[in-house]
């Protein structure tokens, strides 16, 4: 069984390594993805874990080089996420995304995700944790239908540290966008292990725009976002944090908060 489990996690790997680079040769694109202000860490769900996952972010201001409505102030952004471990090494999960603008009661469907996460080895079995991230979305009332996102997973322990680096590739394989070029984004964690239950946090997001043209300064996505994360009993962690915006282009103020309960 064992034997088994480990030729199913490699045929899982190589499968998404050679989708994700053929899917992104060619040209798409799209924007940084506010439903997804995270940083995911080398470990995935162990075999037949369950995750649920609720992700909220709050635009309490907005960006600067566009007017209300148009700039988002006052947006909920709202994720349910759905995790399962098919391997100790590999797991798959579905999203779906809502939003809701300010004055509005009701809350709009935005789209649905799945993704599959895989990491190469055991922990510390290299000198730096590796592991690979793909991603389709799947937009609702969206100029674009569909959107394909592959990330890399970087992460080392130093002490009571721990770095985390998700290089992001991203295109649109069906829509409006689909002839924009591939975008370069990223998702970067410093994590400070203060003790078992509190690990303060920063985190940085972005997006340069395509590669073969990266955008303006002014016209590029970077937030960074002191955090917190709480583990407590049972399997049960939380998350909150502030994002700040440091271009014009940037929402410029984001309440984000993530609950998880983890169990079998």
């Amino acid at each position: 069984m064992k034997y088994g489990n480990m030729k199913l996690s490699r045929r899982l790997t190589g499968q998404t390594v050679l989708g994700g680079i053929l899917l992104l040769i060619g040209q798409a694109a799209q924007a940084l993805n506010y439903f997804e202000l995270e940083t995911y860490p080398y470990r995935t769900a162990s075999r037949g874990e369950v995750e649920l996952e609720n992700f909220t972010a709050y635009t309490r201001r907005g960006t600067q080089d566009a007017s209300p409505p148009e700039n988002n102030q006052g947006l909920v952004r709202d994720s349910m996420e759905v995790t399962y471990g098919v391997t100790d090494k590999t797991e798959v999960a579905g999203y779906l995304d809502y939003s809701r603008t300010r004055g509005n009661d009701n809350w709009d469907y935005r789209g649905s995700r799945v993704h599959v996460r895989t990491r190469f080895a055991e922990k510390g079995e290299w000198p730096v944790d590796l592991g690979l991230y793909a991603e389709a979305e799947f937009p609702h009332n969206d100029p674009n239908d569909l959107e394909f996102e592959l990330r890399g997973i970087i992460e080392k322990d130093v002490n009571r540290w721990t770095f985390d680096v998700n290089p992001i590739l991203e295109r649109t394989l069906k829509g409006a966008e689909k002839e924009e070029g591939t975008e370069l984004h990223y998702a970067a964690s410093a994590i400070y292990r203060l003790n078992e239950r509190w690990h303060p946090r920063l985190d940085f997001f972005g997006d340069f725009g395509p590669l073969h043209n990266f955008e303006g300064r002014d016209e590029q996505t970077h937030l960074i976002s002191p955090a917190v994360d709480f583990f407590f009993s049972h399997g049960l962690s939380a998350s909150l944090g502030v994002a700040f915006g440091q271009t014009q282009a940037s929402e410029q103020q984001i309440v984000r908060a993530r609950v998880e309960w983890e169990f079998r």
